[in-house]
């Protein structure tokens, strides 16, 4: 995109995800969450997913769903949210399956005529969407399932905890259940409640045929578990007794998985500045020379999605690691160096040496908010 700022993306190691996902928990759909740009990473991995057996994706809204059949045309492409009814015509048009979150969704899918696949929705606890009316969502699929131009293709759920520490999964998987007791579930082609961290977690329920796999195809997870150390081992005993005392579901033993990760983005310095003691950097007087300084102008910003955050976190070049200084601009920031870097340095800004699950950290978010903060402007290198 015409300048030396961008996101290498390794597919070698998005298709190894995916192949030791989908052979260490195969269901007969593996579906890959890509929502967020695939969570930063851009479409481009559609491929490598499908060769690690990936074999269905699940996607926000219907322009993440178009940039998948870019790269697929046979696999299932979910929307995860409903969509307005105006543009139901370029789901039947590309083969997208649609949300049907409550019965005045449905009813504008149904009065739309239109030849759709439908994923219905049931709300167990989340209380964002989905059906909680058991009798209700049954009478919406018997409809849709008598209509030549609908197919009912799946019904599936989102729970908000693990299930690791709390009864919620528990009570959530319990109310899915309770929803569609009057539904034979065998029946329906693709059913599905399980994310990345009740995946590692919980053995997958009988009647469920699919499972989603979201960061964990990225190369992270939300669960760890505790290292063979003393202080390990009792803080895995006080979690135990803990879950005892507040009769928590037991979960699977915590696994380390070789996940790798595939993001790496990288800019450039584009001029470095010798300044005196007393010189200031950027804007805000925010950083004042004690004495000379080697300051360095990288080629990205907050419009690229770092965040003014990143100021005093730490950037690499040439092997070393030196920190961002002073405030960051919109579309560069400065970097405290030395007098061994040079103009047109490659910098790496998040990924590789630059952990990004520590910048996550360093920033009080998490590592889905990081990847997914940087501008899909930024072209995506796939290697």
């Amino acid at each position: 995109m015409y300048r030396n700022t961008y996101v290498e993306i390794d597919n070698g190691a998005i298709e190894h995800n995916a192949r030791l996902l989908s052979e260490t928990f195969p269901h007969k759909y593996n579906i890959a969450v890509i929502k967020g740009n695939a969570y930063g990473h851009g479409y481009g991995i559609v491929p490598a997913l499908v060769k690690g057996g990936m074999n269905a994706f699940a996607v926000s809204c219907i322009s993440e769903g178009l940039e998948v059949r870019r790269f697929d045309t046979e696999h299932p492409v979910i929307l995860l949210q409903p969509v307005p009814p105006s543009f139901l015509e370029d789901c039947s048009a590309r083969n997208i399956s649609v949300c049907v979150n409550d019965h005045d969704t449905f009813e504008e899918i149904f009065k739309s005529g239109l030849k759709l696949k439908l994923q219905f929705k049931v709300n167990c606890g989340m209380n964002r969407l989905g059906y909680t009316d058991g009798s209700l969502l049954k009478e919406d699929i018997a409809k849709a399932e008598a209509a030549d131009n609908l197919t009912v293709e799946g019904i599936f759920s989102h729970f908000h905890t693990s299930g690791l520490t709390d009864t919620e999964y528990a009570d959530n998987r319990k109310r899915f259940e309770t929803i569609t007791a009057g539904i034979d579930l065998t029946e329906i082609p693709m059913v599905h409640i399980d994310k990345t961290q009740t995946i590692l977690l919980h053995d997958t329920p009988s009647y469920c045929n699919g499972a989603r796999f979201g960061i964990s195809l990225y190369g992270f997870t939300s669960v760890y578990p505790y290292d063979n150390s003393l202080k390990g081992r009792l803080l895995r005993k006080r979690r135990d007794l803990r879950n005892k005392l507040n009769h928590v579901e037991p979960s699977k033993e915590l696994k380390h998985y070789d996940l790798k990760t595939a993001f790496t983005l990288y800019s450039e310095v584009i001029q470095v500045n010798k300044i005196e003691a007393g010189d200031y950097v950027g804007y805000g007087l925010l950083h004042r020379a004690a004495g000379t300084e080697y300051i360095a102008v990288i080629d990205i910003g907050y419009s690229d999605g770092i965040g003014r955050r990143r100021s005093n976190t730490n950037v690499m070049i040439n092997g070393r690691k030196y920190p961002i200084i002073g405030e960051v601009g919109m579309g560069m920031c400065q970097v405290l160096v030395d007098d061994t870097v040079s103009k047109h340095d490659k910098v790496t800004v998040l990924g590789g040496g630059i952990s990004i699950r520590g910048i996550a950290s360093a920033l009080g978010t998490t590592t889905y908010e990081t990847l997914t903060r940087i501008n899909t402007n930024i072209d995506r290198r796939y290697i």
